[in-house]
């Protein structure tokens, strides 16, 4: 069996996420809708739990409104802003587990009000949101790697679940480099 690559690994934290049960208000009737539960028939006003992807599938339908908090461009400069200013050069600030994957969807939400209705300040959003996130990401990976040089588990807690693979599979690859190195060094290689 071949091992999944990082990218198919991350792949599966983007399923699990779209997997789990967010609550969504139905706005009308709605009948015979397969859920994991079983066949469902909602009725307007009703709050249900359903997969994040059936959800969004209703939702863009105009069956059901997500109860999730979504965000903003404040959101991600909040903690693009803590993690360059508030943090040294080996700590990682708490980002919430779901950042990654609620700040792709403001980047997806911006560009359907964009396709829709095309402003300035639209496209600036877009452009602020796209450089803080690639920019606070760029940032937490060079702390990953010296994290992972260092073989310091003590900032953790603190990884979303992309950042705790990539940090996994740095952290292994060093592992593996210096015991290469170090079987060479005694001669065993």
């Amino acid at each position: 069996m071949a091992l999944l690559s990082v990218r198919e690994r991350l792949e599966l934290v983007r399923l699990d996420y779209q997997a789990r049960g967010v609550k969504s208000l139905f706005l009308r009737d709605y009948r015979g809708l397969p859920t994991p539960g079983g066949i469902l028939n909602a009725r307007r006003g009703d709050e249900i739990e359903l997969p994040r992807w059936q959800a969004m599938e209703l939702a863009s339908r105009g069956i059901v409104e997500i109860k999730d908090s979504s965000v903003d461009i404040d959101y991600v400069n909040m903690y693009h802003f803590r993690e360059r200013k508030k943090t040294g050069a080996n700590e990682l600030s708490q980002l919430p587990q779901d950042f990654y994957m609620k700040a792709g969807e403001l980047v997806r939400r911006l560009n359907s009000l964009i396709r829709e209705s095309p402003t300035q300040m639209l496209f600036r959003d877009r452009e602020v949101v796209e450089r803080n996130l690639v920019e606070l990401a760029e940032s937490r990976a060079t702390k990953l790697l010296r994290l992972a040089q260092s073989g310091s588990e003590e900032f953790k807690e603190r990884m979303t679940p992309e950042e705790a693979l990539v940090y996994k599979v740095i952290r292994d690859t060093i592992e593996s480099w210096r015991s290469y190195i170090g079987s060479l060094a005694r001669g065993e290689g």
